[in-house]
């Protein structure tokens, strides 16, 4: 019973996460490319999954692509300024797609390409009609908002 709690945890670590040896950390364990191996967490894994989908909707996908099309990279700058010394489990870099680190300690981040965010967007919203896309219009509102800028 105490291992599959620990699976438990692994299986939530890894789908906020997506790295095996974080969610194994987070589980008490060494190895988490052999746990995603286990055919109890495969199968763990792809009910939560499942669960997740369905629990989705539309405005979701709307709300975050506005918070990345807006959303600030303060937190970014952050990293990039503090260095080894920032604690990354207090920032938000959610709009961080990769990180790079030279031999000489230059630091480069690279962020979600925005415009990209905005085209999804766009595309969402012109595929609503009636009231659909006033219930996205509303979403992208509120998800702006979260993210900080005005849209009226």
């Amino acid at each position: 019973m105490e291992q599959q709690r620990g699976y438990g945890t692994f299986c939530r670590a890894y789908l906020r996460t997506m790295d095996p040896e974080r969610a194994a950390r987070a589980a008490g364990s060494q190895d988490g490319f052999s746990m995603l191996g286990n055919r109890f967490i495969q199968t763990r894994l792809e009910k939560m999954r499942e669960n997740a989908s369905s629990q989705i909707r539309r405005e979701d996908a709307v709300r975050r692509l506005a918070q990345l099309a807006f959303g600030q990279a303060n937190d970014a700058v952050k990293l990039a300024l503090g260095g080894r010394d920032t604690d990354v489990d207090t920032l938000d870099l959610s709009a961080v797609t990769e990180v790079r680190v030279s031999d000489k300690g230059g630091v480069e981040i690279k962020l979600v390409d925005r415009v990209r965010a905005l085209e999804s967007l766009c595309a969402l919203l012109e595929t609503g009609g009636g009231t659909d896309a006033q219930a996205l219009y509303q979403a992208l509102a509120e998800g702006g908002e979260e993210a900080g800028w005005d849209h009226e």
